[in-house]
């Protein structure tokens, strides 16, 4: 569950440890698995704040992330908010919580100018992007070198479907009768096969963003900055472009959504039509997860919103997987 709201307190005590303004002001921003606040003294600075919640990501993972992060930057290949170091010169700042005695972990990132896409929105030309985007990261991974004791978690079989998944079993959401049951197994058991048949190599998996969708970037005229690599960690590639359609899988124009991705990726590199034909199943798989995540985190804002519907919208979804997957055969 997401970590509890910081007493005042404690938040303005976490502002001495950077080298910010006086007189700043602290409003939250998102609650999620982390929280985000933005830190803000009007027309002189900026800065957001994300604390992380006790026991989602250690610290080896957390300086792993911002590993990458300074290498994509170093590259310049695409634009991503900076890590602002502390006082001490480390990019993780650490502060107990008084009310639990968890001792919470934070990092400063640059502020963004943009917003964020709404997602019942088309943007079909952001699609043509992301695969672009994609497709460079994807490309940096393969050539990259990671610094020794890099460690992020997998987005597997295993972690998403598994005995013990990262965000808990689909089968324990709200709204799961005996029929989507029977529908969702079934699903389930398709892309099991499939995928594992599909396999892993260093073409088809590897570092992956994992969370690529319109709410992760910001548009500022014709600027497109990619933020928020928390989720990032290792996965089949072709993962990033089913995060990209989360929560809108039922979408009328996924069909042209995965057709821009797919144009924007070649422009960067190639990909094979065997490895084309295997994208609805990371989607099912990643639509899956995205269940999972809604009855694990049913005390936040957007799983209550979504708790009515989306077990229905996913049994929906997988029959058209399985149609689409008995034509293919």
């Amino acid at each position: 569950m997401p970590v509890n709201i910081l007493p005042e307190t404690i938040l303005a005590k976490s502002t001495t440890l950077w080298d910010l303004p006086e007189n700043i002001t602290i409003r939250l921003i998102n609650v999620s698995e982390n929280l985000t606040y933005l830190l803000e003294v009007s027309g002189i600075y900026k800065s957001i704040l994300r604390v992380h919640r006790p026991g989602y990501r250690t610290d080896i993972e957390i300086e792993s992330e911002l590993d990458w992060l300074d290498k994509l930057q170093s590259e310049n290949l695409m634009a991503i908010p900076s890590a602002i170091r502390g006082k001490n010169g480390a990019r993780i700042q650490k502060i107990r919580s008084q009310k639990t005695g968890d001792v919470v972990n934070l990092v400063m990132f640059e502020f963004v100018e943009g917003y964020h896409p709404q997602e019942d929105q088309d943007h079909i030309e952001l699609f043509h992007i992301l695969g672009q985007m994609a497709a460079t990261l994807h490309e940096q991974v393969r050539r990259w070198s990671r610094p020794t004791g890099f460690y992020r978690q997998h987005w597997n079989l295993d972690t998403i479907l598994g005995e013990n998944p990262v965000w808990g079993k689909w089968q324990d959401a709200p709204g799961i009768t005996a029929e989507i049951s029977s529908i969702l197994t079934r699903a389930e058991k398709s892309l099991i096969r499939s995928i594992s048949a599909f396999g892993k190599s260093s073409q088809n998996y590897g570092l992956i963003h994992a969370d690529m969708r319109l709410a992760n970037i910001l548009l500022n005229r014709n600027q497109l900055t990619l933020i928020d690599f928390d989720d990032c960690g290792f996965g089949w590639f072709l993962y990033d472009f089913a995060a990209s359609v989360s929560f809108i899988e039922n979408h009328p124009r996924l069909e042209d959504f995965k057709q821009e991705w797919l144009e924007g990726y070649r422009e960067v590199q190639s990909i094979s039509k065997s490895d084309e034909n295997m994208i609805d199943g990371f989607v099912m798989l990643r639509r899956l997860a995205l269940l999972a995540w809604v009855g694990s985190h049913s005390e936040s804002d957007e799983p209550k919103l979504l708790a009515p519907y989306f077990a229905q919208e996913t049994a929906e979804f997988a029959e058209s997987y399985l149609i689409n997957e008995k034509m293919r055969r």
